[in-house]
Formats: C-alpha cells, sequence, structure tokens
C-alpha cells in the first residue's frame, strides 16, 4: 500500500490547485500531470492508496461546500482507501511523539504536528512503502520510521502524447492510375486529322515519325474536270 497526504489529494481533486514548489522553493513544471500521471499508474497496477483519516479533513475542510461530493468521490473509488487513526496508529504515534520531544525540536504550530504525526503513524501501522507528502514536516518524521517520502518534485514528467498517424489512401491506387493511363499507348492510337476539308489519319510508329495515310475517298482537283458518263461509253448524240 501507499499512503497520499492532502497535498497530493488536493492537486489530484481540485481542478486549479495551488502551485507546487520543489525542496529550494521554485515551482514544479506540470506539477499537476505529474500526480495525474502518478494515479494512473497506480490504478494500473492495482495497487490500493490509503487516505489516512487526519489527511481527509485536511481536504475535506479545504473543500467547503463540496465535501459531500469529495466523500462520495474517494469512497466509490475502489483504490482509495480511508484509514482511520486506530490502536495501532495511536501506539506509532506515542513513540514518534516521545522521539520529537525528546529531541526539542523546534515546530511551527503543535496542531499541526499532531496531524502530522498521526498521516506517519497510519502509515506506519499499515505497513505502506511510500508516503506521497508534498510536506517538509511529514518527510522528517517519516524519515525517523525508516518510510520513504516521494514529493511532487520527485515525481518523472508524464510521456509525451504519441503522434497521431497520417491517413494514407488505399494501396495500389496510383498504380492502378498509371496503369489505365498506359493502356492507351500514343503508339498504338489513331489520332484524326483535318487538313484542307478532307480527312486524314496519322498513325504514330514507334520511333515517332508520324505516317499519313490518305483517305479512301476521292479528294476534289479543280485541274481535271469530272468525266460524263454516258451509256455503254458511246459519246453523247
Amino acid at each position: 500500500m501507499i499512503i497520499f497526504d492532502s497535498t497530493f489529494l488536493v492537486v489530484y481533486l481540485n481542478p486549479n490547485p495551488p502551485a507546487a514548489m520543489d525542496r529550494n522553493g521554485k515551482p514544479v513544471e506540470q506539477f499537476k500531470e505529474r500526480v495525474a500521471h502518478l494515479a494512473g499508474t497506480l490504478d494500473a497496477s492495482n495497487e490500493p492508496i490509503g487516505v489516512p483519516a487526519p489527511a481527509m479533513a485536511e481536504v475535506l475542510v479545504r473543500a467547503g461546500k463540496g465535501r459531500a461530493q469529495l466523500v462520495s468521490v474517494l469512497s466509490e473509488r475502489w483504490r482509495f482507501q480511508i484509514l482511520p487513526f486506530d490502536s495501532r496508529a495511536a501506539i506509532e504515534a506515542s513513540e514518534l511523539i516521545a522521539i520529537v520531544k525528546s529531541n526539542k525540536e523546534k515546530w511551527d504550530t503543535w496542531a499541526k504536528v499532531k496531524f502530522d504525526i498521526q498521516i506517519v503513524a497510519i502509515a506506519k501501522a499499515e505497513g505502506a512503502r511510500v508516503i506521497y507528502a508534498d510536506d517538509k514536516d511529514i518527510e522528517n518524521l517519516a524519515k525517523r520510521l525508516k518510510i520513504t517520502v516521494k514529493r511532487i518534485c520527485d515525481l518523472p514528467l508524464p510521456p509525451p502524447p504519441e503522434p497521431k498517424p497520417i491517413e494514407a489512401g488505399p494501396v495500389g491506387t496510383q498504380m492502378s492510375f498509371l496503369s489505365e493511363a498506359t493502356q492507351q499507348s500514343p503508339a498504338t492510337q489513331s489520332i484524326p486529322e483535318v487538313k484542307d476539308g478532307s480527312a486524314e489519319t496519322v498513325t504514330p510508329v514507334s520511333n515517332g515519325a508520324p505516317v499519313t495515310e490518305p483517305d479512301n475517298k476521292l479528294q476534289a482537283d479543280s485541274s481535271h474536270p469530272p468525266a460524263i458518263q454516258g451509256g455503254q461509253g458511246r459519246p453523247p448524240g
């Protein structure tokens, strides 16, 4: 099991979350896409995502009037499991509080320390292998219990979208078009040509030189008047 802190839940569920910062206070590039890609990867691996009850409370406070809808979303999605602060977590929390007090560490507010300790203690009690939290205090507490913490800046960038394939026409369309065009080769076509009112047929040959064939019809010639036909070859009377 892995654990989602409220900082990851807010980025994952909120359409306009506040920008995430890295450990040096610089904005994280594509922080929302990183968290969405992580959630999709965990969903594909069928690994449950535990949400500690204190982290859930922080998210509900920020949700305002959308609390009921948020609870419904987290409850209906099987990969999210709300983890209570039970007796096992209480034991882990007491030991962690003792360590913090013995070192006399400074904290901003004791209320936040208690919330963070409860979240880390629940993760320890559930045997979580990693806590996804964009919070330096949770990161420091988890290190004491030897639990790995990953922040948003530690997440890889999502892969770029795959390019869309270029749609091509049916295979062989161009070849069939060329074959149809070459079925009537210039070497085998007869092209009628009109000269001086008479029709001639020009037939190209293989060497490219056209050959003119005379028409079967007699052509009129002004220098040879037509013969006067008479009966059986006798001269007219």
